[in-house]
């Protein structure tokens, strides 16, 4: 291998320009000298000969020079056409010293002595050649360089001799004659071998160049040689040292080319295709050229001079041997080519059965139909899936075997890609198994008419009825209590809602019993669970059919009656049943209510939406609730406009957060995240905390939904966010880079600023803070209010590289179509699931579903409200990935949270 180990020296190109020159200077010298023919013609055929022995020398001194630049093959290649040229010089200057040069040894001058010449001429000068690294060539290459060599040179010797030698001297062919023509005619074929290497050696660098000097050195030689021979066969000496010029000119060249320094880039050699042409054809049409004019000499004569039989004999041995080195050149490229093809083949093969065999084992079923509603071709799946073997299907219209109701949707949505080439489109259908069951499916048609390969509408069709089932269980278990079986918050609030939207009359009690907490802490939460159901069931047992009751959580309970009268009524029988003592194994419990009831008729029209009339018919029955506690407990209480003096209260603390937002006098505190796989802490959530200053701290439920109503939230979400994320740079900087995931609660009124990607992004770009380290923290009513609005606005935050939480996931209503839509990264699954974990098995069924709903479309589970460590046990056991509960750690100021990232919280393993 060559290693070219010199480097581009600033300047370099300069000097070389400047050796060159005077290498030219040099030549136009001894020229001046030489054609002047000053002081006779013996001396300038004496500077003649020992310009030549100084300019084979020169060149020969460059060349080695050039060889110390590189290792390997190059380094050779230039020593070897040093040897060649020196020999090549010294031949020359022997012939001429016993002619132009008085004195000379009679060793040197001795006729025969300058045969060496052919030695470096011959031999060396074609090795170096040969040596040289060159671009990767078969030998099938190389030996046609020489024959193409051999061609031309052999050809342009029988034209000289038809039209110039033989009548030149027709006697004169004696032995050393024909040694003379051995010089011009090698020159030929050399230069012809450094044509064919210029491509090749044009990719590397400085070769190509440099061989252009040589080549043209060569062409130099055969002209010179060719001088020579013509002035031997007129037997004129006296032009000699002017014929003899050539050779000079030629060491000049080859003596600039190996001085040539390396250069940067050598740009590739583009010729157009006609030289190229021209070049292939080159050996052929002197060829041609050559015998046309020996047959015109043999008509001439009458008769073949000797030695054009010979050469016309060599040229077609010559062409015999190029014959028969390009059918060995085509049947090597003819068994090559059926290799590869026989290669791509096998490729393809394999390709094809590796495609069979996932198409076999895909879960999903493929059918082609092509434009006239025939299926082509039916995957082997159909079987698996649906029951049926696929070749029921081919050849058939498949409108013809589905349900009419399938096919019409499915003629629609064929319908609706067709004028869209490689449109798709996607919809739920329910297919029938071939036992009869119904199977709910997914099915994706894509228009591929215009696909050659394919020329038809293509169905992937998926069995959806697993996802379907645990869809609809988790729609269970969002909307129901895992403990009784009653509604939840979330249904009861949606159907107070709709109650209110038909105009209907509706009534709400708001049930809290007294003293349950004694019966938990004296009997424990099992035994307080047990009661919670036998009260559940006994509210059933007094309520109409068509009346709702929920547990709202803990030991409150909420009923919805609907209708003009009966609501008092309804609030005492619940009383008196609920004086009837409950047996609990051996033991009598006896527990009192405490209810508040709240009609429409008190409902201020100022609410925007039925939603918000339901919550404050929720909040009035509260209100009531906690009136009729506040009078010992026991009865029921109706809800009464005066019971708002609180709202008083309201408007001050307002004026005092506009005050606290514009003096700085907020707070974040954060509780951390931890990773249950490492234990580490790997995050916190912001959270907002406000030292009133005479009322002390704050609790965030009591302003965070003054801010949300009266617009506030959104110069507070940005303070919140512009701290959180500054907090989180500088804590990972004081850890050395260690990343840090931080959590920031977002309202659902931000969501309807449009500019809330922009305002977030701008916090990153202010503080620092990798977009991959923020996590968006939002509410499922996000994923249900102005759905699409909603869905642009998380489409743009998740553009900028951030993460997207729902937080208190199970305490409101997300479908899988939803959740699968909008671009959410993390469930947090809300802390009244995560309280009962261990003790209520259906409490544990239903955290269990969410981290394996989560699991399956690829989102992180962080568990909420982690109180104790049978809880951690068992979020562990289900595979959750992140958790937050006061177990790790409460909410803490900015310093002794950094005290927690950078050495831990308490987090067992």
């Amino acid at each position: 291998m060559a290693v070219d180990r010199t480097a581009m020296e600033p300047g370099a190109s300069r000097r070389w320009i400047r050796r060159c020159v005077a290498v030219g200077a040099l030549f136009l010298v001894v020229a001046v000298l030489v054609m002047s023919r000053a002081g006779g013609t013996a001396v300038a055929g004496a500077i003649g000969t020992w310009a030549l022995l100084a300019g084979a020398a020169l060149a020969a001194g460059a060349c080695v020079w050039r060889s110390r630049g590189f290792t390997g093959r190059a380094r050779w290649g230039w020593a070897l056409l040093a040897a060649g040229l020196l020999t090549w010089g010294f031949a020359q200057f022997t012939w001429l010293a016993h002619r132009w040069v008085p004195g000379v040894p009679e060793v040197l001058a001795r006729r025969g002595v300058e045969d060496v010449g052919l030695v470096g001429l011959g031999l060396l000068i074609p090795a170096a050649l040969l040596t040289m690294p060159r671009a990767a060539q078969p030998l099938a290459n190389r030996i046609r360089s020489v024959l193409d060599g051999l061609l031309i040179a052999a050809s342009l010797v029988l034209l000289a001799w038809i039209f110039v030698v033989d009548d030149l001297a027709a006697d004169a062919h004696g032995p050393r004659f024909y040694l003379t023509l051995f010089f011009p005619l090698a020159d030929v074929v050399i230069a012809t071998m450094v044509a064919y290497m210029l491509p090749l050696r044009r990719d590397r660098r400085d070769f190509g160049a440099d061989l252009t000097f040589v080549c043209a050195g060569l062409l130099a030689f055969a002209v010179a040689d060719a001088g020579h021979v013509y002035l031997h066969l007129v037997h004129d000496f006296g032009a000699g040292p002017i014929a003899h010029l050539g050779w000079l000119a030629g060491y000049a060249l080859i003596t600039m080319g190996a001085l040539r320094p390396r250069v940067a880039t050598d740009a590739p050699l583009s010729l157009p295709p006609g030289v190229w042409s021209t070049a292939v054809m080159m050996p052929y049409l002197t060829v041609i050229a050559a015998l046309v004019a020996s047959v015109m000499l043999q008509l001439q004569t009458g008769h073949v001079p000797t030695f054009v039989g010979f050469t016309r004999s060599f040229l077609i041995l010559l062409l015999i041997g190029r014959q028969l080195l390009t059918q060995l050149e085509n049947r090597a490229l003819t068994r090559g080519l059926e290799i590869r093809v026989a290669d791509r083949t096998a490729e393809l093969y394999a390709r094809e059965q590796h495609f069979h065999a996932l198409v076999r084992s895909s879960s999903d079923v493929i059918t082609v139909i092509d434009s006239s509603g025939v299926i082509r071709y039916q995957s082997e799946s159909m079987q698996r899936v649906f029951g049926y073997p696929a070749a029921l299907f081919v050849g058939r219209r498949y409108t013809d075997l589905v349900d009419a109701e399938v096919a019409m949707r499915l003629a629609q949505a064929m319908r609706q890609v067709a004028a869209r080439p490689f449109a798709n489109v996607t919809l739920e259908v329910v297919h029938t198994h071939q036992d009869g069951r119904k199977r709910p499916s997914e099915a994706i048609i894509t228009n591929l008419v215009d696909d050659p390969h394919v020329a038809g509408f293509v169905l992937n069709t998926r069995d959806i009825s697993d996802r379907m089932e645990l869809q609809e269980q988790l729609v269970h278990e969002a909307y129901h209590d895992s403990l009784t079986q009653l509604a939840n918050r979330a249904m009861f609030r949606e159907r107070t809602a709709a109650a209110l939207e038909s105009g209907a009359t509706a009534t709400v009690l708001h049930l809290d019993m007294d003293g349950f907490k004694r019966v938990n802490d004296s009997l424990g939460h099992l035994a307080g669970d047990q009661l919670l159901v036998r009260i559940a069931d006994r509210l059933r047992g007094c309520l109409r059919e068509d009346d709702l009751v929920a547990r709202f959580g803990a030991d409150e309970f909420g009923v919805l009656l609907t209708g003009d009268d009966g609501a008092e009524e309804v609030a005492r029988r619940i009383l008196d049943d609920l004086d009837a003592p409950v047996m609990l194994g051996a033991r009598q419990i006896h527990v009192r209510a405490s209810i508040g009831l709240a009609g429409t008729d008190l409902l201020e029209e100022s609410a925007d939406t039925h939603g918000d009339r339901a919550e404050q018919l929720m909040r009035n029955a509260d209100l009531a609730m906690h009136h009729a506690k506040a009078v010992g407990g026991g009865v029921f209480a109706t809800y009464r406009p005066r019971m708002r003096d609180g709202l008083v209260e309201r408007l001050e603390l307002e004026s005092d957060l506009r005050a606290a937002l514009e003096n700085g006098e907020l707070r974040l505190h954060y509780q951390p995240t931890v990773d249950l796989e490492t234990s580490q802490v790997v995050g916190f959530e912001a959270l907002i905390r406000w030292p009133h200053p005479t009322r002390g701290m704050i609790n965030p439920l009591d302003f965070i939904p003054i801010a949300e109503a009266t617009g506030l939230i959104v110069p507070l979400g940005r303070w919140v966010l512009h701290e959180a994320c500054r907090q989180a740079v500088e804590w990972s900087a004081a850890s050395g880079g260690r990343p840090l995931k931080m959590s920031v609660n977002v309202s659902v009124r931000q969501f309807d600023r449009a500019d809330l990607a922009e305002t977030v992004a701008a916090v990153l770009a202010e503080t620092g803070m990798p977009a991959d380290r923020l996590c968006l923290e939002m509410t499922e009513s996000v994923l249900m209010t102005d759905t699409e609005a909603n869905l642009e606005q998380l489409v743009r935050l998740k553009a900028l590289g951030l993460t997207l939480a729902i937080d208190d996931f199970g305490t409101g209503y997300s479908s899988l179509a939803y959740l699968r839509r909008f671009p959410v990264d993390t469930l947090k699954i809300d802390r009244s699931f995560v309280e009962r974990l261990g003790v209520i098995a259906d409490d544990t069924a239903l955290t269990d579903t969410i981290v394996r709903l989560g699991r399956s479309l690829g989102m992180a589970t962080v568990a909420e409200g982690i109180e104790e460590f049978g809880q951690l046990a068992a979020l562990r056991e289900m595979g959750c990935g992140f958790a937050q509960g006061y177990y790790f750690s409460r909410p803490v100021p900015a310093d002794e949270a950094g005290l927690l990232f950078l050495e831990g919280a308490h987090t067992p393993a």
